[in-house]
C-alpha cells in the first residue's frame, strides 16, 4: 500500500479529488488519512481520481471550488470530461450579496519584511521605472511595419553601436498586422492606444515612428493622439515612407535620425530603486493540469509580496476567469471595480456569441492532454497567479493601470496579444508559468518562464528559467521557493537577460477581436 502523498496531490480538505503526480497504474492500493483507495483505472499524470464515491448531481471539488458536476463517480475511478458536466454560476446575482454582506476573504499573507530590497532601474521622468531601456521603431500601420523591422534588425546587429551605447538594450520593431483596411471605432482606438502606452513605456528610451503616408493611422493622426511628448523626456521623431520618397530613402532617413539621438538614449543610468515600483505582469500557457498546482500559485505568492512592498501586478486572459468569477468578485475593494469586471466579461462573452464562438475553444489539445478537464478547472488553477491581494482596479486592453496593487486586465487568453496589452498597461517584468513548454517572449518587457514540472524544466532548459516543479519532487517550501523566484524578478529588473531575451524572442501583437477585413 501506498501513501497517497508520495504519488499524488490533494489541493485542500475539502477537495474529493486528487491529482497524478506522475502515471499510476490500474489497481494500486493507496492510504489517504485513514481511507483505503484502490484505483480502478490507469491515471495518467496530471490527470484526477475520486477520493469517494460522488453521486449523480454532486458537486466536484478542487482547491476547495466546485468545477464540475458528477454522473456518478465511484472512489477510486479517473474523472473525465465523460463522467462530469459543467458547472457554472451566476455571479452577477451574487454581486450584491457579496458586497451587501461585506464577505471576507483571506488576504495578501505576504509577511517578509521585503520593502528594504532595491533594484536598479531606469527612473523616467514621468515618475515610472523602467527595468530596460529600449529604442524603438514603431509603424503606425501595417504598411510601415517592414521596413521598421529592417531599421530595428540593422542597428540591432551593429556590434559597434552595442560598444558605443552599453546604457541601450536594442533595437525593436514593434511590427503589426494593423492600422488600415478595416472598420473604423474600437479596433483602430485599440491599435492607437496600445502604440502610445508602448511609445511612453519607461522600458522605451527613444522612439521614431514610421507611417506608409495614405493608411487611416497615419502621422497626422497618431500624432494628435499622442498629444505631448515631452513630459516623458524622451525622443520621439516621425517619419512618412511617401514623404520621404520610399523603402531606401526612408531607411537611410531613419538611421540618420536615430543615431543622432542615441547619445541622449544612453545618457540615462540605472539607480537604485524601492521594489514598490515594479510592476509584474501574469500569463500562462501551454498549461496543463500542474500550472495551477506548483507555478501559479508560485507566481501568486511572489506577486503578493510584491504587492505588500508596494508594488503592482496585473492579472488578464479573460476567458481564463470563467468559472472562477465569484473567487475574483470577493476579493474586489468595491462595487463599481466589481461592475466594471463584469462588463468585461460580458463584452468577451458577447463578442464569442456574435462570431458563433464557445470560450471553450481556450482549452486547447494541448491543455486536455495535460489533465485539464474543462475551462472552469484551468480558471480557478490561472487566477491563482493573481495570490491573495485585493483586487483594486479593472481596466480596458492596454489601459495604463492607475492604482497601486492587484488589477485585472481585459485581454484575451492568446499569449502574445495578451504580453503585448499587459506591457502596454505598464508591466516591466512579466512571470509566465508553462506546464508543456512555450518559448515566447515580449518586445520590450523581460519574460520570467516558470515550469510546472521538472521534466519540462530539464527538457526546455534553453528557453525556461525557473523550475516550479521542485515544490514536486524536491523538499522544497512554496515560501522557500517564492524568496528564490522573488530573488530572481530583482536580478532580472537589473537587467539580467531571460531565457527569451537571449533567443531575442520580441512577440508584439495587437488583439484585434472583432476585425472585419475591408
Amino acid at each position: 500500500m501506498t501513501d497517497l502523498r508520495k504519488i499524488a496531490v490533494v489541493m485542500s480538505e475539502n477537495d474529493n479529488i486528487a491529482i497524478a503526480k506522475k502515471n499510476i497504474k490500474k489497481g494500486t492500493t493507496l492510504k489517504h488519512l485513514s481511507d483505503v483507495i484502490k484505483l480502478s483505472g490507469f491515471i495518467p499524470q496530471g490527470h484526477r481520481f475520486a477520493l469517494k464515491d460522488i453521486k449523480t448531481g454532486e458537486e466536484i471539488r478542487q482547491y476547495g471550488y466546485i468545477f464540475g458536476i458528477s454522473k456518478g463517480l465511484k472512489k477510486g475511478q479517473t474523472i473525465d470530461r465523460k463522467n462530469i458536466r459543467e458547472y457554472t454560476t451566476n455571479y452577477k446575482k451574487a454581486v450584491d450579496k457579496i458586497f451587501k454582506n461585506k464577505i471576507k476573504f483571506a488576504e495578501n499573507s505576504a509577511k517578509k519584511n521585503i520593502s528594504c530590497k532595491t533594484f536598479p532601474g531606469y527612473k523616467r521622468t514621468d515618475g515610472r521605472v523602467g527595468t530596460r531601456n529600449f529604442f524603438a521603431i514603431v509603424p503606425t500601420s501595417l504598411c510601415a511595419s517592414d521596413i521598421a523591422a529592417k531599421i530595428a534588425d540593422a542597428l540591432d546587429t551593429d556590434k559597434s553601436l552595442k560598444k558605443k551605447y552599453k546604457n541601450i538594450d536594442g533595437f525593436v520593431a514593434a511590427a503589426h498586422t494593423e492600422g488600415c483596411g478595416c472598420n473604423d471605432g474600437e479596433i483602430i482606438d485599440r491599435l492607437l492606444l496600445t502604440l502610445k502606452n508602448t511609445i511612453i513605456h519607461p522600458n522605451v528610451g527613444g522612439a521614431v515612428i514610421i507611417d506608409l503616408g495614405c493608411e487611416k493611422t497615419n502621422r497626422k493622426v497618431i500624432r494628435k493622439y499622442l498629444g505631448n511628448l515631452k513630459k516623458y523626456g524622451k525622443p520621439v521623431d516621425f517619419i512618412s515612407i511617401q514623404d520621404s520618397g520610399g523603402t531606401g530613402k526612408t531607411l537611410d532617413k531613419s538611421k540618420k535620425i536615430i543615431l543622432k539621438r542615441l547619445k541622449k538614449v544612453n545618457a540615462i543610468k540605472r539607480k537604485n530603486v524601492p521594489l514598490k515600483y515594479l510592476i509584474i505582469g501574469t500569463e500562462c500557457g501551454a498549461s496543463d493540469s500542474f500550472s495551477g498546482i506548483t507555478a501559479n500559485p508560485l507566481i501568486g505568492k511572489t506577486v503578493d509580496k510584491i504587492i505588500s512592498a508596494g508594488g503592482s501586478a496585473i492579472l488578464s486572459e479573460i476567458p481564463e476567469m470563467i468559472g472562477a468569477e465569484i473567487n475574483l468578485i470577493k476579493r474586489m475593494t468595491s462595487k463599481e471595480v466589481a461592475k466594471k469586471f463584469i462588463n468585461g466579461l460580458d463584452y468577451y462573452i458577447n463578442l464569442a456569441k456574435k462570431f458563433n464562438i464557445s470560450l471553450e475553444g481556450n482549452l486547447v489539445h494541448g491543455n486536455k492532454e495535460g489533465g485539464l478537464l474543462n475551462a472552469a478547472i484551468k480558471s480557478l488553477g490561472a487566477i491563482l497567479k493573481g495570490g491573495n491581494s485585493k483586487i483594486v482596479d479593472f481596466v480596458d486592453y492596454a489601459e495604463l493601470i492607475k492604482k497601486k496593487g492587484l488589477n485585472i486586465m481585459n485581454g484575451p487568453g492568446n499569449d502574445l496579444e495578451s504580453m503585448t496589452g499587459i506591457a502596454a498597461s505598464g508591466a516591466n517584468v512579466i512571470l509566465f508559468s508553462t506546464g508543456r513548454g512555450t518559448t515566447e517572449g515580449n518586445l520590450i518587457v523581460p519574460v520570467i518562464k516558470i515550469s510546472t514540472r521538472t521534466e519540462v524544466y530539464e527538457k526546455m532548459r534553453g528557453d525556461v528559467d525557473f523550475n516550479a516543479g521542485r515544490l514536486l519532487d524536491k523538499n522544497i517550501s512554496q515560501e522557500d521557493l517564492s524568496d528564490e523566484l522573488l530573488d530572481m524578478v530583482i536580478s532580472v529588473a537589473a537587467g539580467k537577460k531571460t531565457r527569451a531575451e537571449v533567443w531575442k524572442k520580441r512577440s508584439f501583437q495587437v488583439w484585434t477581436a472583432g476585425k472585419l477585413s475591408l
